[in-house]
């Protein structure tokens, strides 16, 4: 009888180890297959939104919030992932800066808030960051050695893991690329100079716009109050690190961070200090030297501060990567 049972106990613990370790080699593909199958969630109906003091609908699917004269966040609330563009205008022309998820065309909103000429660039290349790229005539891309050797006839087309669009249903299609913006280098729009700085860690290809004038980065989702993503296909924790330590070294400490999407608690558009990237700096540092627990099994949840998670995967052998590469 205690052979039977022991002979069981074995059995069952290593199909458990089996089960587990399958789950560990493909846990990437099969998160994002449960994703697909799950499907995006409905739309919010319109009433439902509860709007911040500052905001106002731009049609029943986008608001706007007017940041200062000539800047303006635009949001889509109704939607989950409550994603934002920001819209940048000069003496001449004007910058947006992420274009939003493809289940609305956003131009129209824009074409309300300026009659200038303008340029889309990407955060990065996920598709609720690119979902209207084809809708401006003038596409900016970061010039990236990786990303212009990947550009064809003057076409650029994210690879799936890059763009990720197919677990929402959605198409990946490229677009003309207008210009190639040097990392460091000025975008001058007419009274209004703009800097591309690389910001590696949630994407390898992700950056920032520096807005020096108004103190203010656009940073896309590289951080902010809320979840940070660090454990998707391509995340870095080494360049997160290497990221957080960089901006902290270089930007003043007034500066604000403008997020992509919605923050943990307020309904405005998503900013926070310098005080956060000293959170997220120390917090990194505690994940890397085992000093700071996760919660969850995976992705792991690792406290930075009061509002603040980073949602990673392991950080042990075989886990998150802490390489600067």
């Amino acid at each position: 009888m205690m052979r039977r049972v022991l002979r069981t106990a074995i059995v069952t613990g290593g199909v458990l180890v089996v089960l587990v370790s399958v789950f560990y080699v493909f846990r990437t593909p099969l998160f994002l297959k449960a994703i697909e199958l799950a499907g995006a969630p409905p739309l919010a109906a319109q009433e439902a939104v509860a709007l911040g003091a500052q905001e106002v609908w731009a049609g029943d699917f986008y608001t706007v919030e007017r940041l200062d004269a000539q800047t303006f966040a635009i949001s889509e609330p109704r939607y989950f992932r409550d994603v934002y563009s920001y819209l940048i205008v000069g003496d001449r022309e004007a910058l947006l800066i992420d274009s939003g998820s493809p289940l609305r065309d956003i131009s129209p909103i824009v074409a309300q808030l300026t009659d200038k000429p303008v340029s889309v660039i990407a955060t990065h290349l996920h598709f609720d960051h690119v979902g209207n790229h084809t809708r401006f005539a003038q596409v900016l891309m970061p010039d990236l050695s990786y990303l212009r050797a990947r550009t064809h006839d003057g076409k650029f087309v994210p690879d799936a893991l890059e763009h990720l669009g197919q677990f929402e249903g959605y198409d990946i299609s490229g677009w003309d690329v207008g210009g190639w913006w040097s990392v460091g280098g000025d975008l001058d729009l007419g009274g209004r100079s703009l800097t591309l700085l690389t910001t590696p860690g949630h994407t390898p290809d992700s950056i920032s716009i520096w807005d020096e004038t108004s103190k203010r980065l656009f940073m896309g989702d590289y951080a902010g109050d809320g979840e940070i993503y660090a454990f998707l296909p391509n995340s870095s924790l080494g360049a997160y690190l290497e990221t957080t330590e960089r901006l902290l070294a270089e930007l003043p400490p007034e500066t604000l961070l403008f997020a992509a999407h919605g923050g943990a608690e307020t309904r405005a558009a998503p900013s926070v200090g310098m005080r956060n990237l000293v959170d997220l700096r120390d917090g990194l540092l505690a994940m890397r030297d085992d000093r700071l627990a996760g919660t969850g099994f995976w992705p792991r949840a690792y406290p930075i501060n009061r509002n603040t998670y980073v949602l990673a995967d392991w950080t042990g052998p075989g886990g998150s990567s802490w390489d600067f590469d």
